[in-house]
């Protein structure tokens, strides 16, 4: 399953195309292209997550196998996609949530 962009998302990606908008690649909105290769090249930073919740402001509670926690926000409303129980994962160093086949740029709680 691959969820399309947002309206939000793809006039976004093409303001920054067009050299306005850089600010709509922003921890949590539009995935940069070079971000996405770099997560993709780094698979040592990628941890292995289930959703715990999310909430109607964006965040999304994660917990790994161990029972550690982890936060992470996105700009769009991801709970038709993101039920508690479903496996994703986290690239812990470049902000990126794998759910499925599509790879979201989300804003890391760092407590």
């Amino acid at each position: 399953m691959t969820r399309q962009p947002s309206p939000t998302a793809k006039d976004a990606l093409l303001r920054a195309a067009s050299g306005q908008g850089a600010d709509m690649f922003d921890d949590g909105y539009a995935l940069h292209p070079i971000a996405r290769q770099a997560a993709i090249a780094t698979p040592s930073h990628w941890t292995d997550v289930f959703v715990v919740s999310q909430g109607d402001d964006g965040w999304i509670e994660l917990a790994d196998l161990d029972g550690g926690s982890l936060r992470c926000w996105h700009y769009d409303d991801l709970r038709a996609v993101l039920t508690p129980g479903v496996p994703v994962a986290v690239h812990t160093l470049y902000g990126v949530l794998s759910a499925g086949d599509e790879l979201l740029n989300v804003r890391l709680a760092r407590d």
